[in-house]
């Protein structure tokens, strides 16, 4: 009867234990490979005109899809 109430007793314990959880630091690669990207959004930070950001933010895709647009309704008439 002692023995039960002891595995038992134990059992309750171990389940109650809190697992060692800790974040990932990242690793020396991941945090250089990063750097272009941070480089970028500095760089937009204090130069938000420049053709990297405008590239970044889409806006040379879009001119450019109007231009091919334009073009294609240029020919039609």
């Amino acid at each position: 009867m002692v023995l039960i109430g002891l595995v038992l007793f134990l059992t309750a314990i171990s389940g109650c234990a809190k697992p060692n959880l800790k974040p990932k630091q990242p690793t020396t690669m991941e945090t250089v490979g990063n750097m272009k990207a941070i480089v970028s959004v500095l760089g937009c930070m204090f130069a938000p005109d420049s053709e990297e950001c405008k590239s970044l933010k889409g806006v040379n895709k879009e001119s450019e899809e109007d231009k091919e647009w334009n073009e294609l309704d240029g020919d039609t008439k």
